[in-house]
């Protein structure tokens, strides 16, 4: 907490306060707040200042002075501690003053040093070994991996293990909060307890101050000053070789003396565990230990087993989703839960009070990821919800590109989505092949229904999977590919367009079409029943739509696929037209 006049600044919360109220304060005006309190005294130019608040984007300066003008309303009295120097930016005449507490404790310890032990730190020893292996070897370590993966909780853990190998304490500097260049150096300056005061020190005294002595420096959440950061962190490795450092970001600081460690998931059970099993993964074991503590042990004692494992599952071993997820058990029950995945951007809230905004909910979490996102690759990423599974380079640029949209910008698009661990990339021998995690796709597909393109793309993706039966179908196709893993995604992916074409929302002559091509591969496929009963509501949709609006041949593949398969199904199948 920051004094400034009567009012009192929370730059992590982002919350302004006078006499233990909070003060209602526009986004850009608290931006504009936060960076001139940050600067402590220096003066922030009007540049800095545009790229702090407005990054990336061209405004007019005419903006700093509405947002200003409303900031100093607020200020009241206090208005003029802001001072506007005429052609040059902007400072404040009083030098912000930190709680007593907190002045306290600067003192005291030299630094910011590492928090407490957590109780619930599971399923990572392995990683923390490596960890503090590999800073042995290299002199920038960073932590990478998707928002609530747990890079945070897993640095503080392994940087605690490695503190023996260092002569000076662990030095711990947040950068949640912080949006310049100056202001990284003045966190790296306060989090190391370095002799300086007075003006902003530049990158050559805070390397100078760092001396040559063999330390370690932990980073925290990088991602947002992602390019001040590897700047500085540059600059502190060439000027002292003997300096570590170690970073969490949700992608790499891209500099030539980085090793990336991608932090992975925790385990999950995996399809028709038995219980032991499931109890040995470490994703169940988190979800447990978190219900044990909000319900009491013997109440999470009782707990389905298989119910826990299919959750963890679900929530793809995140750990933040699954803290959350066990939280909601105690209003919800397990089976409520369960049953509510399929809206866990609602469910999924309600994390620690002391934990950063973006770590309470998941939604909050992905927000934080997709507003570092530009305009197109933000394009790209909703419109990557249709694929359920993996999919192709081919088939992304299928379904996404439009005038738009180009190929070009799906490239740099793709692989800006993969280095924030936003998608994850496989390859199967020379070919990438991506998916996002279950709960990625869920905040993607909000994205994409919030933005009125979900009707569009997904008619793009029928049309696109019907295509691809459609040239299965004029292919010699090998023994043993119809059991193929590719094959099983792109009957999913097409189950899925199949019920959205027949939905009040969707487009039965779509439907139809794409109908005429999966009807043959399912009865190739064997799956007799499946085939039946999707070619009869294709059918019953043919009653339905006007004269000669569907291809002779489409239709005539569909009746052909019902008659084919009716005689196989034991039970009874009929369409609408022979009721």
């Amino acid at each position: 907490m920051i004094e400034l006049g009567r009012f009192q600044i929370d730059l992590e919360m982002r919350t302004l306060w006078q006499d233990g109220e909070v003060v209602r304060l526009g986004s850009r005006a608290f931006d504009i707040l936060a960076v001139v309190t940050s600067a402590a005294g220096r003066l922030v130019t009007k540049d800095e200042l545009m790229n702090a608040v407005w990054p990336e984007t061209i405004v007019e300066e005419n903006n700093i002075h509405v947002h200003l003008s409303a900031l100093r309303k607020i200020l009241g009295p206090d208005r003029g501690l802001i001072l506007t120097v005429p052609g040059r930016g902007y400072k404040l005449l009083q030098a912000p003053k930190k709680s007593p507490r907190e002045e306290a404790d600067l003192h005291t310890s030299r630094g910011r040093r590492l928090p407490s032990p957590k109780a619930d730190f599971v399923g990572r020893d392995r990683a923390v070994s490596e960890i503090r292996a590999m800073l042995d070897q290299t002199h920038v370590l960073t932590l990478v991996g998707a928002g609530g993966i747990g890079k945070t909780s897993l640095a503080i853990e392994a940087a605690r293990h490695a503190a023996p190998d260092f002569p000076e304490p662990v030095c711990l500097v947040e950068l949640a909060t912080l949006n310049t260049h100056e202001a990284v150096l003045a966190a790296i300056v306060e989090g190391c307890g370095l002799p300086m005061s007075g003006q902003q020190p530049d990158i050559d005294q805070v390397a100078t101050a760092l001396g040559k002595t063999r330390r370690l420096l932990l980073l925290d959440n990088a991602e947002h000053v992602i390019r001040y950061v590897a700047e500085t962190v540059e600059s502190l490795i060439a000027a002292n070789a003997l300096l570590r450092v170690l970073v969490t970001s949700r992608e790499p600081l891209r500099i030539v003396p980085e090793t990336v460690f991608r932090v992975d998931p925790l385990d999950v059970p995996p399809p028709h565990s038995t219980d032991a099993e499931i109890l040995q993964r470490s994703a169940v074991n988190l979800f447990l230990m978190r219900a044990n503590s909000l319900q009491g042990q013997g109440e999470a004692e009782g707990l389905d087993i298989q119910l826990v494992g299919e959750i963890c599952r679900r929530l793809d071993g995140i750990p933040l989703a699954i803290e959350l997820a066990a939280a909601r058990i105690v209003s919800l029950g397990l089976e409520g839960v369960y049953r509510r995945l399929d809206d866990r951007m609602a469910i999924l809230a309600g994390g620690y009070r002391t934990a950063l905004p973006r770590h309470q909910t998941l939604r909050e979490t992905f927000d934080w990821s997709f507003a570092l996102l530009d305009a197109s690759t933000q394009s790209l990423f909703r419109r990557l919800a249709v694929f359920g599974g993996h999919f192709t380079f081919e088939a992304m640029c299928a379904v996404v590109c439009d005038a738009e949209l180009t190929i070009g910008s799906v490239i740099c698009g793709i692989s800006e989505l993969a280095a924030k661990s936003l998608v994850n990339v496989e390859f199967d021998g020379p070919v990438a092949k991506y998916r996002l995690s279950e709960s990625t796709r869920a905040y993607a597909l909000e994205k994409l229904q919030a933005e009125g393109e979900k009707q569009e793309i997904t008619s793009r993706s029928a049309r696109y999977l019907s295509s691809c039966f459609q040239a299965r179908s004029n292919e010699t196709i090998p023994r043993g590919a119809d059991n193929s893993p590719d094959l099983r995604q792109t009957l999913d992916d097409a189950r899925s367009a199949f019920d959205w074409a027949f939905s009040p929302d969707g487009d039965p002559l779509l439907g139809v079409e794409l109908a005429s091509n999966l009807v043959g591969a399912l009865l190739d496929c064997g799956m007799i029943e499946e085939c039946c009963t999707r070619a009869a509501q294709a059918v019953d949709a043919l009653e339905t739509l006007p004269a000669r609006s569907v291809d002779v041949a489409s239709e005539m593949r569909v009746r052909a696929a019902l008659a084919s398969a009716r005689p196989y199904v034991h039970r009874p199948v009929s369409t609408s037209a022979e009721l």
